[in-house]
């Protein structure tokens, strides 16, 4: 058998190329400088575009607090002018009847002696006021030249008395002891022992 040549065996492998070894490239530096710092080299247009100052985003101005807005719409509403109000004041009017009793009730309360409180009583009752069912109006009467109006007077206190005590203790004792000793009606002298004895020790 004949062999047949071998194709490959007169060729000659190419060899692949080698890589190029050479110095590997130098790193790049990046050099960071703080704001405000002096440059190490000059700037070029290329680095002055890399520095510029970055644009400044402007805020919203921050909201007014309630008291700014209130005053703010206040001074943008108008000011009305002012409507007059009638206000109607509240007075408790005594009228003249009533004023004048109070007049003549003073001015017996105030009396002193048989005679002045004689005249005081009879300017009160002629107005025609009753005198008040009260313990110290009633003991004033007992004064009075009258002696029915004395009477009338030694028995309201008696009803008074049996409510509220006896004021002014020594005065009523005197008032009446007089009665019972100087009046001239024996009814009056009676009423004015019987109430004497009806007052507490």
């Amino acid at each position: 058998m004949q062999t047949q040549p071998n194709r490959n065996s007169g060729r000659k492998r190419k060899k692949k190329p080698e890589a190029k070894t050479g110095p590997a490239p130098a790193p790049v530096l990046i050099a960071a400088r703080r704001p405000g710092s002096p440059r190490l080299e000059k700037p070029s247009r290329r680095m002055k575009a890399a520095s510029a100052r970055p644009k400044t985003t402007t805020l919203p101005p921050p909201a007014p607090s309630a008291e700014a807005r209130s005053e703010d719409t206040f001074a943008e509403t108008p000011r009305r002018p002012r409507e007059a109000r009638i206000v109607q004041r509240r007075e408790t009017t005594i009228d003249e009847t009533e004023q004048t009793r109070r007049r003549l009730l003073s001015q017996y309360m105030a009396s002193e002696g048989r005679s002045a409180i004689t005249r005081a009583a009879d300017n009160y009752l002629r107005a025609g006021f009753e005198i008040p069912a009260e313990q110290e109006a009633q003991l004033q009467l007992l004064e009075h030249l009258d002696e029915s109006l004395a009477r009338q007077a030694i028995a309201v206190l008696k009803e008074l008395i049996q409510v509220d005590p006896p004021r002014k203790l020594p005065l009523f004792r005197q008032r009446l002891r007089r009665l019972e000793d100087h009046a001239e009606d024996p009814a009056t002298r009676e009423a004015a022992s019987e109430l004497r004895r009806a007052l507490p020790g």
